[in-house]
């Protein structure tokens, strides 16, 4: 089916957000739209906001409004966490022509289509979609979801796909606002989250992500099945041949207990990498922001996890500036890092978030001692991603060849998460065309580095 509709996402946030503007894609390719980047002229603009940090939350505004400058006359969805706890925001102030939350966000492409088929031309004068929301505004309270929303994705990248396993987060973390926005626990069915892997393994793709909300909790609302025995499951699957490489998005640290790392340990497509929701390494700040575990506990766990995995390799969320966090406070979290290795770090300043009890906290951090905190622990991650190069000179992996670089070289990551770039060809630029490995498995041997990533030749 074709249209003459041209419509572009733009996505804030995390992997789960990516993944479900996939979905979201993938349904305005079924039905007809041509699909365009977020800066070129469009009849549907979808905004699929975040409201992790107050950063986040005014980027998500700020794309509203280039859309509206980049087409006037567009129709203007937005979706997301930012617009489940605030959509009256989007709705009156900013003037969003359809206001989704987390959950239905597959609902705007078929309004979009009706206000566009419907609107006259050769202008378009919007008028109200016809939905279940007579305003286009079907944002319901998150609490009236408690089963999982089975959309799914038939689009990725070419060689990694991202397949959601669960949505919604029962932890009462104090500085996060995620379970006010995304309820609670509700995990996928495997037969459907099977169905999906399997469609992307009939499309050569040689890399599943499984994402979620908080995936340790899967299964947590189903019965006979977890975390580790979904992944058990998926590893044995026959019919998953093209798929060579299961990762997992991110993990909490109560989950690494040696029951959980010996199981792992037998499962040979598993990725040999582990990203930790780690937020601290004090374990006083931990206690404040009601994690699940301490610091000590985290060692321990991650030194045995390196014994029965070989090279794995650690990243992590870090936050700097919680409330309370002493120069020691945060100079342990300095030592985890350097304890556990930790290969790359996503480091988040402490933002309030309305409605979070940290939000309320004594002892908020001033803003420039966040950002040199943010800078130190930064450069220390930095620094241990060198040595890790350094350490993997001459040494040979086999990986998913995953783009060309605008600078000549195949990029791909090992099984283990580190960036590699291999070159092609000093004459990129002419008329000699690169051979079409993209997409393939291919060997390589590390012959360089630098601070960013490894250099490699394909053997």
């Amino acid at each position: 089916m074709q249209n003459k509709f041209k419509a572009a996402v733009y996505t804030l946030g995390c992997r789960v957000n990516q993944y479900e503007s996939d979905c979201i894609i993938s349904e305005f390719i079924n039905l007809g739209f041509e699909i365009k980047d977020f800066g070129e002229l469009c009849d549907v603009y979808v905004i699929n906001t975040c409201t992790v940090t107050a950063v986040s939350d005014k980027k998500s505004k700020q794309m509203l409004r280039r859309a509206k400058r980049l087409n006037p006359n567009a129709v203007i969805a937005v979706c997301g966490c930012f617009s489940q706890n605030n959509p009256d925001i989007f709705k009156s102030e900013l003037q969003a022509d359809i206001v989704a939350g987390t959950i239905e966000k597959i609902k705007i492409p078929k309004i979009a289509l009706d206000v566009l088929n419907n609107a006259p031309r050769p202008s378009l004068v919007k008028r109200v979609a016809r939905s279940e929301a007579s305003d286009g505004c079907f944002v319901k309270p998150i609490s009236e979801y408690t089963a999982y929303e089975n959309i799914n994705a038939y689009q990725s990248e070419k060689t990694r796909a991202y397949v959601k396993i669960q949505d919604g987060c029962d932890a009462k973390c104090s500085y996060c606002i995620v379970p006010q926005v995304r309820g609670i626990v509700k995990s996928r069915k495997y037969s459907d989250i099977y169905a999906e892997a399997k469609r992307f393994n009939d499309m050569n793709c040689h890399e599943i992500v499984l994402t979620g909300i908080e995936i340790s909790s899967y299964g947590r609302d189903l019965k006979n099945i977890d975390l580790i025995t979904l992944l058990e499951k998926l590893n044995a699957e026959s019919e998953l041949i093209n798929i060579t490489s299961i990762r997992l998005s991110s993990v909490d640290p109560s989950l690494v207990k040696k029951d959980f790392i010996g199981r792992l340990a037998k499962l040979n497509k598993i990725a040999n990498h582990f990203h930790l929701s780690l937020q601290s390494g004090s374990t006083k700040i931990l206690n404040l922001m009601r994690r699940k575990y301490n610091a000590e506990a985290v060692i321990k766990n991650i030194a045995y996890a390196k014994e029965k995995i070989k090279d794995l390799n650690i990243t992590a969320d870090i936050i700097v500036g919680f409330p309370g966090e002493t120069e020691e406070d945060f100079e342990k979290s300095v030592e985890i890092a350097k304890l556990l290795n930790i290969y790359h770090a996503h480091v988040f300043t402490y933002s309030k978030r309305p409605g979070t009890d940290a939000a309320d906290f004594d002892n908020q951090i001033d803003e420039s001692v966040k950002k040199s905190r943010s800078k130190k622990i930064s450069e220390t991650c930095a620094e241990i991603k060198e040595k890790i190069h350094r350490e993997n000179i001459a040494k040979e992996f086999d990986v998913i060849i995953e783009d060309i670089s605008p600078d000549g070289f195949y990029t791909a990551k090992t099984r283990s998460f580190m960036d590699i770039k291999i070159k092609i060809s000093t004459e990129i630029g002419s008329t000699w065309k690169p051979p079409p490995i993209t997409g393939t498995i291919q060997k390589i041997k590390i012959k360089d580095y630098n601070k960013n990533y490894l250099i490699g030749e394909i053997l």
